[in-house]
């Protein structure tokens, strides 16, 4: 019983143990919704989703596709557009200013004959503050 307490107070002051990097984590955004919550004052936002060339589900495709994210990052008065793509042959991430960004997915994930009204996508992306 008492290694049981032990393991717990282990386990619970490891859960609550902060990391070296405290601003990182993972963020879904709509298109034109932004994320600020940086302490250096930056915000990322989802400018839109094109090229979505993803195989849909209920066919056969000869390649997987892609989706194409853009965004744009403001810190300090400077603004940098970027685009990150899901298919991992082509880039899916970037350090900007200090921040890393990666994407994770984009979503609604297409199906076929439903199109996908383009205020309906979503991107998740990582992001942490270096």
């Amino acid at each position: 019983m008492k290694k049981a307490v032990i393991l717990l107070l282990v386990v619970i002051g490891f859960s609550c143990a902060k990391s070296d990097d405290d601003t990182q984590g993972v963020i879904n955004l709509r298109v034109n919704g932004c994320f600020d919550n940086f302490e250096s004052g930056a915000k990322i936002c989802l400018d839109s989703i094109f090229n979505d060339s993803r195989c849909p589900t209920g066919f056969v495709c000869v390649w997987e596709g892609d989706a194409v994210a853009a965004f744009t990052l403001t810190k300090n008065n400077v603004v940098k557009s970027f685009n990150l793509h899901v298919n991992k042959k082509f880039q899916n991430d970037t350090i900007i200013e200090g921040i890393a960004i990666k994407l994770l997915q984009i979503t609604p994930y297409p199906v076929a004959h439903q199109p996908i009204d383009p205020d309906d996508y979503r991107a998740e992306i990582s992001v942490a503050e270096n």
